[in-house]
């Protein structure tokens, strides 16, 4: 196992490395900067500024000096928060992504797994056609529609929760369930399909017929097998559910890393933008190993 993750971190570099380049070039490419917004400044001024963070360099200069620091682990100043570097923006904003995105994680399991479950078991039935049809529902409604409608009726209306803001333990429900509900009825519908298809397997039907107890065929011979397709799905849907919030944080007003990327997108602050999407990368990267390495618990048959 230590070979197997050794060898994937090492082509891992690479891949980063491709990441880093691509966005550097794309954010330079694009029309405008960094110090040209909507009120004008005077040219003297934004020439000081440009030569203080190195923009007024050649563009194989700042590609460079942007690889030497990488190399230290150093993302850079911010040029829309210049009081802050980048290491400082991630450290401020990943911790409160991570929250939610875990939380949503936590309700889209709870809900995913037992009703992919409840529909396979009851296939065919009632159960399996309400089940497919709140997956058609989940997948139809994006979360930009979501979570308003979640606001409105639960906290404009019921008043059961706050509509907005960060901090109580009550103000991460709404976002949570918003961001959740749609990984959920992924989680749901490949739970569903795999279960079907151990479910006739001659092991189970074996199983059966020795008189073994149909909740522990499905929780102790059933379920590891039916998991393989979910856990697989899990190593990207962790890093999107961690990083992949922006409109949620948008529209609850949470104060995480997606809001700062957004910003920084919009006001061309390429450093930010540039360590954003490699944090993004990275953190894709060490989902998707953890998943691989999951897999060998699952299924003792996989080899590293």
């Amino acid at each position: 196992m230590t070979k197997f993750i050794l060898r994937r971190l090492a082509v891992s570099i690479p891949v980063i490395f491709l990441v880093a380049t691509t966005t550097f070039f794309i954010m330079r490419l694009a029309p405008g900067g960094p110090f040209q917004s909507e009120r004008a400044i005077p040219e003297e001024i934004r020439a000081n500024l440009e030569a203080k963070f190195g923009l007024d360099q050649p563009l194989w200069v700042q590609y460079g000096r942007y690889l030497r620091n990488l190399l230290r682990f150093d993302l850079g100043p911010s040029y829309k928060y210049p009081e802050r570097t980048v290491n400082q923006i991630i450290a401020e904003g990943f911790p409160v992504s991570l929250q939610l995105g875990l939380a949503a994680l936590a309700f889209a399991l709870l809900v995913g797994i037992p009703g992919g479950v409840l529909a396979a078991v009851k296939h065919g039935g009632v159960l399996d056609r309400l089940t497919m049809s709140v997956i058609l529902v989940g997948i139809s409604v994006p979360t930009f529609v979501l979570g308003p409608l979640l606001v409105f009726v639960f906290a404009l209306t019921l008043y059961w929760f706050p509509p907005a803001l960060w901090g109580a333990p009550e103000q991460l429900v709404l976002p949570a369930i918003t961001l959740g509900l749609p990984y959920s009825v992924f989680i749901a519908r490949l739970t569903r399909a795999e279960m079907l298809e151990v479910l006739s397997q001659d092991y189970i039907r074996t199983a059966r017929a020795k008189g073994v107890g149909e909740f522990r065929i499905l929780w102790r011979h059933a379920l590891n097998g039916a998991l393989l397709p979910v856990v697989s799905f899990l190593g990207p849907a962790v890093a999107d559910l961690v990083t992949g919030s922006i409109v949620v944080e948008k529209i609850f007003a949470i104060p995480g890393l997606g809001r700062y990327f957004v910003e920084s997108a919009f006001s061309r602050d390429y450093t930010t933008v540039l360590g954003t999407v490699l944090f993004y990368a990275v953190l894709l990267i060490l989902a998707n190993l953890v998943v691989d390495v999951a897999y060998r618990f699952l299924d003792p048959r996989i080899e590293y």
